[in-house]
């Protein structure tokens, strides 16, 4: 598997068309023969046991079911979870009282009393406090005849996955998004193995969450004929049932699939997915277009390679342009216990970081169905504008919810997070100038641009001239207390605003419209950032002072790009807060901190310090299995360390910052190369997409830069 001018998994496959019928082989062929098109990478490789954690495992998924593929010895453990399997009750909603007079007046009193009580309910006996994400369970595949488990593949570029046995036999993995199944077959020889499964609430500490608040075990199902589908139905209190069904055939192949609501059809459709062949050949077809109209990147270390190939592979797994939105672990969710957080969309900083591949990697579609879930949102948010800035053409999103947009928890700092709406009315903006679609700013974009923006002038007031947010958070900074953790003139809030106006400024251009005097007032007069000599403060009176996960008080210069660095006191503060940033370090960081320190590294140009980080990301916050980790794995880094906690912002995150160092933007300049150490002697990539709208490929061989725009 070394030879470069075919793609190596490819040739590998070649012998799967002896099994296949006429018409399948012609379409495997085709699949095949399209590879060499593909930026060629290394496979992932896994070393068995791996029993530590679903999450050490090999991850399957159509953007709707995920499998995680992991055990030792004679077990195969397959974690099955869907993305859309929540249970809906509970949740936060907005009330009259948590209006933005009340909450500036109960913090400017220091009322803390009522400003907490303002986020308080009360929750039934026996029922949720909020929505979350629901495990599912697992299907154990027990081999029989001696063989273990020795180690496992993952071809990024075709989907194609292997496990390799101890008696030199294989066992293939495959998942297409296009029948919705996952297979497994062995070659080699005949593999005997039998299998059971086990639901969630089968596992202790998911049986006892779940039965305190109404949950019942799966019902056992079967069909009756000998190749029969088996597996569960599980009723829920409040949702549609769900169901996970498997055959194992007398071919001794094996294919699961899930099923919502009305599962009686589950039956035959599991019957009519088709051979193992024919799931590879979707899975190839599929992930060859998906390198061909992507982002790819070749560099001189295999570390950086393969976050890029292995991320961009997960980033696809999980964000189906067909599939459900994903949230902060895609469908990969735990079969033992509740899901760590939710498993909820946080839009202060972890849903961007997640989707930030499909913008330079040219994914656009992939971001449809955040979108128009979000855009679903609609009355629930501008109800929440309403009773929160008191104005009925906004709209409001709390920077934690469920699939519906209701509110997740009562941390009041993120719930009064508008830089969460603003934010995503940023990335919609965003996908309209690089995918170029005018039609989505007319329909939609832009009028959940005006309502975020809105609300943002319903906060302000005059202050000497000038605009001001009498009081607002910067993410997660100073926690729930009231005392630090809010104050006047964000920066980030700053920087969250004045991209909001830039955008609409723009997007007013694109549509041929005058723009609203409004925004142009908001970008004259409203600061830029708020600062002293330590560089930009996270509010006014409070500097940077510890290390802290959020690097918000810099969106100005990433990912907002709003600070003019041609003007000396803007430049000089920058400087000076990259200097305190680096000096507090990287004690109290999270996974998902290290990338997006990786690109505010190459932002300043400091591209050795840029690739050091995501060395980093690597060593210290993936765990044996190649899993993105919350915590820290090992000691050293981050004094946050030892959770198992998987999240994909940090994966997602870490490919965009592989793709910023081959092309980043300041100021609507964009310089290639600028995160790529000068050690690199060869580095290229193709088809990244800038910000207007094109699509460039660039090399650097010993110093020479060469690009095309095509």
């Amino acid at each position: 598997m070394t030879d470069k001018s075919v793609k190596p998994s490819a040739l590998a496959l070649l012998p799967f068309l002896e099994n296949m019928n006429m018409m399948s082989k012609s379409f495997f062929a085709l699949a095949c023969a399209t590879l060499t098109f593909v930026t060629i990478g290394a496979p992932i490789e896994w070393t068995f046991p791996r029993t530590g954690c679903c999450h050490e495992g090999i991850p399957f998924s159509d953007g709707v079911t995920g499998v995680l593929v992991w055990g030792g010895g004679d077990t195969i453990n397959l974690t099955v979870g869907r993305a859309d399997l929540w249970d809906h009750r509970g949740g936060y909603p907005w009330t009259d009282e948590q209006s933005y007079t009340n909450i500036v007046a109960a913090v400017e009193s220091g009322d803390t009393k009522r400003l907490l009580g303002l986020f308080r309910k009360e929750t039934p006996k026996g029922e949720p406090c909020n929505p979350y994400m629901l495990p599912l369970g697992r299907v154990v595949v027990k081999l029989q005849g001696g063989a273990t488990l020795a180690r496992g593949e993952l071809d990024p570029f075709t989907g194609f996955g292997k496990l390799i046995l101890s008696d030199g036999k294989a066992i293939e993995l495959a998942m297409s998004k296009k029948s919705r199944a996952f297979a497994m077959r062995a070659v080699g020889g005949d593999v005997p193995y039998g299998v059971s499964v086990r639901h969630c609430m089968e596992f202790p500490s998911a049986k006892e969450a779940l039965e305190a608040v109404g949950f019942e075990k799966a019902k056992p199902w079967a069909d009756a004929d000998v190749e029969g589908p088996a597996g569960f139905v599980w009723k829920l209190p409040a949702d549609q049932q769900v169901a996970l069904a498997y055959q194992k055939r007398l071919s001794g192949e094996f294919v699961l699939k899930t099923a919502r609501g009305d599962v009686t059809e589950l039956n035959g459709r599991i019957k009519r997915v088709g051979s193992f062949a024919q799931i590879l050949a979707e899975s190839v077809d599929h992930w060859t277009k998906f390198w061909e109209t992507g982002a790819r990147i070749k560099v001189p270390e295999p570390v950086l390679q393969r976050i890029f190939d292995y991320g961009m592979y997960r980033f696809g797994a999980m964000t189906d342009p067909d599939g459900v939105p994903a949230g902060l672990q895609g469908a990969w969710l735990e079969d033992d216990r509740l899901v760590p957080w939710n498993g909820d969309y946080h839009f202060n900083i972890n849903v961007q970081q997640c989707y930030s591949p499909a913008y330079r990697g040219g994914h656009f579609a992939h971001l449809k169905p955040l979108f128009k879930m979000i855009l679903g949102w609609r009355p629930r948010l501008r109800d929440n504008a309403k009773k929160f800035a008191g104005i009925d053409d906004g709209y409001v999103l709390p920077h934690s919810v469920d699939d519906r947009g209701v509110c997740i928890g009562g941390f009041w700092t993120g719930t009064i997070d508008h830089a969460s709406t603003a934010w995503m009315a940023s990335f919609m903006f965003r996908y309209v100038k690089y995918a170029r679609d005018l039609a989505f700013l007319k329909s939609d974009a832009y009028d959940f641009m005006k309502g975020a923006m809105n609300v943002y002038r319903a906060m302000m007031e005059e202050r000497d001239g000038r605009l001001s947010f009498p009081l607002a958070p910067s993410p997660e900074w100073g926690g729930a207390n009231p005392k630090g953790s809010v104050g006047r003139d964000p920066s980030f809030q700053l920087a969250a605003c004045h991209r909001l106006a830039k955008d609409l400024i723009a997007a007013a251009e694109m549509l041929g419209e005058k723009p609203d005097s409004m925004w142009l007032d908001v970008e004259k007069r409203l600061p830029a950032y708020t600062a002293d000599e330590s560089g930009f403060l996270l509010f006014e009176g409070q500097q940077f002072v510890e290390s802290h996960r959020h690097h918000s008080h810099m969106a100005g210069l990433y990912p907002f790009d709003t600070i003019d660095l041609g003007k000396e006191a803007a430049r000089k503060a920058a400087n000076a807060t990259y200097d305190t940033w680096v000096m507090k370090g990287t004690g109290l960081w999270s996974g998902w901190s290290v990338p997006w320190a990786s690109i505010l590294h190459t932002h300043f140009g400091h591209a050795d310090a840029a690739a050091d980080k995501l060395r980093a990301w690597d060593r210290y916050y993936t765990n044996s299995g190649h899993g993105s980790c919350y915590d820290t794995q090992i000691p050293g880094f981050s004094v946050l360390i030892g959770s198992d906690i998987m999240q994909m912002d940090g994966q997602c995150a870490a490919v965009t910052a592989v793709m910023e160092m081959m092309a980043h933007e300041v100021n609507g300049k964009v310089e290639f190369f600028r995160g790529c150490p000068e050690s690199w002697k060869e580095v290229s990539f193709e088809n990244i997409r800038l910000s207007d709208g094109t699509s460039v490929s660039g090399s650097r061989i010993n110093g020479v830069v060469k690009t095309s725009v095509h």
